[in-house]
């Protein structure tokens, strides 16, 4: 079977979206955890471990889903883990925006302004209120909160992909039979 653009790109958002929503899942059993810093840490790693493998299982998926004749390369395998981790960061900056503007937003406001407070000696008195109105602002865009969201993932998909795609990478196989079986991990 050879995979299209389209095939690619649905398998990554399949992907993405399970991953993105445990990944969102585990951020509200963190903040249901409240003060209990113990199990916030345990929900931390828990978290990690199971996207981890979630995005290896997919990977996996993916790469058995190419023919031997096609072989699956190395690139191919960290621009998959790649393109999943940016439907995780479409999920989890919409997350954030909806509980920075409707759940947090006290808190986040309070931080800020004590943050501004310590360091209104280190910005210059004629950039503080411009700095602080943004700072103030930024916290709470949607727009803002997705955007880096998405890139922070990203970058986290960029290197989880270029570790996991290398035990998943296979070199084309020119003679491998024309009409082969291909294991699906369905």
């Amino acid at each position: 079977m050879n995979m299209t653009r389209r095939d690619f790109w649905m398998e990554a958002l399949k992907g993405g979206t399970l991953v993105g929503l445990v990944t969102v899942a585990f951020s509200l059993l963190t903040q249901t955890a409240g003060e209990h810093e113990k199990l916030v840490t345990i929900l931390g790693y828990a978290s990690t471990v199971i996207s981890i493998l979630l995005v290896a299982g997919y990977l996996r998926r993916f790469a058995r889903m190419h023919s031997r004749a096609e072989g699956f390369s190395y690139g191919r395998g960290v621009g998959f883990v790649v393109a999943m981790m940016l439907f995780v960061g479409v999920l989890s900056g919409v997350y954030s925006a909806v509980m920075a503007n409707f759940f947090i937003k006290e808190e986040l406001l309070a931080s800020v302004d004590t943050i501004m407070a310590q360091m209104q000696d280190m910005i210059p008195v004629d950039n503080f209120e411009q700095t602080y109105d943004l700072m103030r602002a930024s916290v709470t865009n949607p727009l803002m909160l997705t955007i880096s969201s998405v890139i922070s993932n990203a970058f986290y998909g960029l290197v989880l992909g270029l570790l996991l795609a290398i035990p998943n990478r296979r070199q084309p196989d020119i003679f491998a039979p024309e009409q082969e079986d291909i294991q699906s991990a369905e």
